[in-house]
C-alpha cells in the first residue's frame, strides 16, 4: 500500500510518502508562510523523487485539527482536492491522534498541542480534550500519578509537571502514513477539527468571534 500523508494542522509542516511501512520520502518545515505552494511542490517532489503519479497511490491521510486554522484548511482542501481527482480514499486524523502516536507506554499520556496563544489544547488519555493554559490544565490533574507528555506544546506543559516524562519524538507525517496503514477506510470524508471560535480583528477596536476562524 502507497500512502500519502500530511500534517499542516500544527507547529510543523510535514510530508511523508510511504509505501507497506517504508519511509519513501519525507518532508518537513517549521515554515508557516506559504504553506499551499510548499505543500503541493514537495508532495510533487516526493511523487517524482519515486517515479510515481497520483494514480499510484492506495490511501491519503491528513490532520484534521485542532491547530492553525489557515493550515487545517489548507491540508484538508489539497488533500480532498487530490483524493477526488484521482479518485483514492482519504482518511483523517485529529492532531491529538498524531501526537499519541509517540507516547511511551505504561503512562497516562497528555498530549499538548499548540494554539498560537496562552490556552493551548490538551487531552489525558481518552478524556475529552480541553483549551486551558498550562498551569491550570496541570492543577486539575492527579499529582502522584505517573504522566507522559506529548505534542508540539509538551514543552509549554512541563514545568507545570516536573514529574512527568517527555517524550524525545514529536510525531509527524511518517507516524500519520503508520496510523492512516490500519485504518478503516469508511468513505467519509475528513472535516475540520476545531475546538474553539477565533477571535477575529475585523478593523481598529472591533472584534468579535466568527464561526470556526483563527486557530482551531
Amino acid at each position: 500500500m502507497i500512502v500519502l500523508a500530511v500534517n499542516t494542522a500544527t507547529s510543523v509542516l510535514s510530508v511523508a510518502l510511504a509505501k507497506d511501512g517504508e519511509t519513501l520520502f519525507f518532508y518537513s518545515t517549521s515554515e508557516t508562510r506559504d504553506q499551499g505552494n510548499l505543500l503541493l511542490r514537495h508532495i510533487r517532489q516526493g511523487l517524482d523523487d519515486n517515479k510515481l503519479d497520483y494514480a499510484d497511490l492506495d490511501l491519503l491521510a491528513v490532520v484534521t485539527g485542532p491547530g492553525s486554522f489557515t493550515g487545517i484548511r489548507i491540508g484538508l482542501a489539497a488533500m480532498r482536492g487530490i483524493a477526488l481527482a484521482a479518485g483514492k480514499p482519504i482518511v483523517g486524523f485529529s492532531s491529538f491522534e498524531l501526537f499519541a502516536h509517540a507516547a511511551p507506554r505504561g503512562k497516562t499520556n497528555i498530549v499538548a498541542v499548540e494554539s498560537w496563544r496562552e490556552e493551548l489544547y490538551f487531552r489525558c488519555g481518552d478524556a475529552d480534550p480541553v483549551n486551558v493554559p498550562p498551569q491550570d490544565f496541570a492543577a486539575m490533574l492527579d499529582a502522584n500519578a505517573d504522566y507522559s507528555l506529548t505534542g508540539d506544546a509538551a514543552h509549554k506543559l512541563a514545568p507545570f509537571m516536573p514529574r512527568a516524562v517527555v517524550a524525545e519524538d514529536i510525531a509527524d507525517a511518517r507516524h500519520l502514513a503508520a496510523l492512516a496503514q490500519r485504518a478503516q477506510i469508511t468513505g467519509d470524508k475528513p472535516v475540520p477539527y476545531y475546538l474553539r471560535p477565533a477571535d477575529i480583528t475585523l478593523s481598529g477596536t472591533v472584534h468579535r468571534k466568527v464561526g470556526q476562524e483563527g486557530n482551531g
